[in-house]
């Protein structure tokens, strides 16, 4: 009896160990995402038709010799968009592995998992890389089929054990446009543009009943600003950088888990302490990794759950909620550049997991791009990884099934910090988003540029950037397209023109590459060939009702009377090893614009807390009373044609509208948390507020 007793036991622990192995219940689970874009490389008019150039057209043009401007010496886009172009770089859409990953890649990869009953991946597909291959593919060129989009199709009915798309076509934003720096009706027009192209390529639904409940932010870059659209469009949830998470734990910063100094694991600044808000962790849970110099440093299990955030509303007090999932910086890097196995996920994210609330690692990166693009990564890699992963007893899955099996308690809202995926490259991961936004900043030939103070870099009130001034440009678009459509009406012909043209100048890569080619041209382009159509509608100014259109308020320093690091400082310390920290006072800085014109714009400040008073204008006993800080303003030269500093830079399309920069410095504060937003009325009365960030002043 005895002997049949140990025998049932050890029966009931075996198979309770291959059903942990198997089943729902394991404490680890894992998750590919595939990233695929293309821009919309010329923003031009197609002639004899009202919309954009796609890739075959734009191509097809520069053989004609018809793609030149004045001012400029070359045939534009300057971009090698397939073999027989003209450019630096190798051809785009004529690669191998893009001609595989953009068709047929994906569903091949994901038929290699059919054994594990929920293993699949998500897919980002922009809408902007879907016309661009149906350019090539309707005329069967450069190895694109008219039935290039029969692969996803396929592969997103094929389901998982609870009925979910193996292959998850998540939402996204049609132009890959950086959605947190975006006003919240461009960000609109984009999603639903996406929407509907998504439903055109993938077979699905005119009600969109069908479309994926989750969200890619481009670039992962995040912010909770964007969660009352992204509701408001159906989505329950959206990936996240899992650093972001990891930077808003109260002890990120702690000299045993990520001190300032440690920077082969972030190039950023460090978080600031109104961000810190989430619990902290303790020590030895946390883990860091880098590859080619970069990387991250996030806590297990906390880093790799899913949450739920919020966003308030500053008017209305009315409270959105959204699931953010994380997406792993470091190993999500690792897996799309190289063979991968489970070793890391063994050692360092395992033994914390929790079965209960269990730890999903989401590898998330390009899929049509180095070693994730190619052959070696979808038929080998992805395999084989799966295959070690469920011998170690994790379980591979989708995150709509994840999300199904374990659901997120109501109760476990987190804050997360804005930004974008740090590990792929230093400084994509600043809370301010600088790789596409750098600062105003001096030149190097400025008399107050002084190289071995890096407090000096960057000039609020006179200095340049490509970036900024490329998002000046975009301002002002918005206000136009905005304007048109109160006048005229959604349903005007006029006003869907000039918000298409408007749309095509928002691609993140055009601010990321900068001076790059001709990408510091492209937003002017776009926004000069959708006022064609706006100004048709602008005969009556006394018609317009919309507010300034204002930029998302930034601020200088980032981490007033306290510690700076990153490409602004241009990697020298502020702040630590006896050097100087900023200066408690600060600039909060914006770009706005009205076609109307702008009669005045201010920034209002008050002390707070970190209650939930200090998300609504109107407050609470929390925090205090409002002071308003005039701002300053400049206009910024449409006329200019170059960067002295820069000679890559050339302006041969120069842009017809742009916001003016505007800038207030707040002072005489110290060691206190505050609120503030910008204000800005034209010259109707009609007034506009920005969302209210939230800074802590050090000393």
């Amino acid at each position: 009896m005895k002997q049949q007793q140990i025998f049932a036991t050890f029966f009931a622990f075996i198979c309770g160990s291959m059903a942990w192995g198997q089943g729902v219940g394991s404490p680890v689970h894992l998750s590919y995402h595939w990233h695929m874009h293309q821009p919309i490389y010329w923003p031009e008019k197609l002639a004899g038709a009202e919309r954009v150039q796609f890739a075959a057209e734009s191509y097809d043009l520069k053989a004609k010799q018809a793609s030149f401007y004045p001012r400029s010496p070359v045939q534009h886009p300057e971009n090698n968009l397939a073999s027989g172009d003209i450019g630096s770089y190798d051809p785009i859409f004529s690669n191998a592995d893009r001609v595989q990953a953009y068709q047929l890649g994906g569903k091949d990869s994901i038929s290699t998992l059919f054994r594990f009953e929920d293993a699949g991946a998500s897919i980002s597909y922009s809408g902007s890389l879907m016309d661009n291959v149906w350019s090539w593919g309707k005329d069967d060129r450069i190895g694109y089929s008219p039935r290039w989009n029969e692969g996803y199709s396929e592969a997103r009915r094929w389901q998982t054990r609870g009925g979910f798309p193996r292959a998850d076509m998540v939402g996204f934003t049609y132009h890959h446009s950086l959605s947190p720096l975006l006003p919240k009706s461009v960000l609109t027009k984009e999603i639903r543009l996406f929407k509907e192209a998504w439903a055109k390529s993938w077979g699905g639904r005119r009600d969109f009943s069908d479309h994926s409940k989750g969200f890619f932010p481009p670039e992962l870059a995040f912010s909770e600003t964007l969660i009352p659209v992204l509701v408001s469009e159906g989505y329950e949830w959206s990936f996240i950088a899992n650093g972001h998470l990891a930077r808003s734990c109260s002890n990120y910063l702690e000299k045993n888990i990520a001190p300032m100094h440690s920077t082969s694991t972030w190039n950023t600044n460090p978080p600031n302490r109104a961000d810190q808000l989430n619990s902290a962790v303790p020590a030895e849970q946390w883990w860091s990794g880098s590859i080619d110099g970069r990387g991250a440093k996030v806590p297990a299990p906390f880093a790799y759950q899913p949450h739920w955030a919020r966003y308030i509303d500053p008017e209305t007090s009315k409270e959105s909620r959204m699931m953010v999932v994380p997406a792993d910086e470091v190993l999500g890097y690792v897996n799309g550049y190289s063979m991968m196995g489970t070793e890391t996920i063994d050692r360092k994210i395992g033994p914390f997991s929790d079965s209960r609330h269990p730890s999903l690692v989401v590898m998330a990166h390009d899929g049509d791009n180095a070693f994730g693009g190619g052959y070696s990564y979808y038929h080998e890699s992805v395999p084989r990884l799966a295959s070690e992963a469920e011998q170690r007893g994790y379980h591979m899955t989708t995150i709509q099934q994840f999300l199904r099996d374990f659901p997120v308690p109501q109760s476990d809202v987190v804050h997360v910090e804005d930004g974008g995926w740090v590990n792929p490259e230093g400084d994509w991961g600043d809370p301010q988003f600088v790789k596409w936004l750098y600062p105003p900043a001096r030149s190097p030939r400025d008399p107050k540029y002084n190289d071995k103070d890096p407090r000096t870099f960057i000039d609020i009130e006179n200095g340049f950037s490509s970036s900024w001034r490329s998002w000046a440009v975009i301002t002002a678009g918005a206000n136009v397209c905005e304007t048109a459509e109160q006048m005229a009406g959604s349903a005007d012909h006029r006003v869907d023109r000039a918000w298409h043209f408007y749309l095509s100048g928002l691609d993140s890569g055009f601010m990321y590459y900068g001076d790059s080619l001709d990408d510091e041209v492209k937003q002017s382009l776009a926004v000069n060939r959708s006022l064609f159509y706006a100004r048709e509608v602008f005969a009556r100014r006394d018609l317009d009702l919309t507010p300034p259109t204002v930029f998302k308020p930034q601020r200088w320093p980032y981490n007033p009377g306290g510690i700076g690091w990153g490409v602004t400082t241009h990697y020298q310390d502020v702040g630590t090893q006896g050097r100087p920290s900023y200066d408690p006072d600060f600039y909060v800085w914006s770009l706005v614009y009205d076609v109307s014109g702008v009669k005045s714009a201010i920034v209002k400040v008050r002390t707070s807390s970190t209650s939930n008073d200090r998300f609504t204008y109107r407050g609470g006993p929390d925090v205090g009373a409002w002071v308003s800080y005039p701002m300053n303003h400049r206009m910024i030269d449409t006329q200019f044609t170059g960067d002295p500093a820069n000679s890559r830079l050339n302006y041969f399309i120069r842009p017809e509208v742009i916001a003016d920069h505007y800038w207030a410095k707040v002072s005489g504060y110290h060691d206190v948390f505050l609120d503030y937003y910008v204000e800005a009325t034209d010259d109707h009365g009609n007034v506009s507020k920005s969302d209210i960030s939230h800074v802590w002043v050090g000393h």
